[in-house]
């Protein structure tokens, strides 16, 4: 039966991922055409626009309004996957491992960054930590 549910759980997730290509491919477009640093191969391109001021702006300035000037890249695959799964529910580490066929170091960093950028939240099942997506992420 488990191997007829992860089957089904790795269609919907090929599925949703063939689905999705097209939108990444416009996405990484539009970037390059926004000429946002990244490139379509995902590699970084040199900055070329200058920062207010002729300087780049150093590590623990603050942005409008006193709120922390905070930029975050892209998520990684990691991160993508058990958001994907997430989507489907709340899951512990090891649920997760199996649906995104993950390691379980990867899982857990993912979840770490996701946790504290507040696209998921963490609580207890079952007396086990289990993982969700928060209700502010989108």
């Amino acid at each position: 039966m488990s191997d007829d549910l992860l089957g089904t759980i790795r269609r919907e997730i090929d599925d949703r991922l063939s689905e999705l290509r097209p939108a990444v491919a416009e996405y990484q477009r539009l970037l390059e055409a926004a000429g946002d640093g990244a490139s379509r191969d995902g590699r970084e391109r040199p900055a070329t626009r200058a920062v207010r001021g002729g300087s780049p702006r150093r590590k623990g300035t603050r942005g409008r309004a006193g709120s922390p000037a905070r930029r975050r890249g892209p998520r990684s695959a990691g991160e993508v996957a058990v958001i994907a799964a997430l989507e489907h529910g709340s899951h512990t580490v090891s649920e997760l491992v199996v649906v995104t066929a993950l390691s379980a170091a990867n899982v857990r960093e993912s979840l770490r960054r996701l946790t504290r950028s507040g696209a998921v939240t963490k609580a207890v099942r079952d007396g086990r930590p289990a993982y969700a997506l928060s209700a502010t992420s989108g």
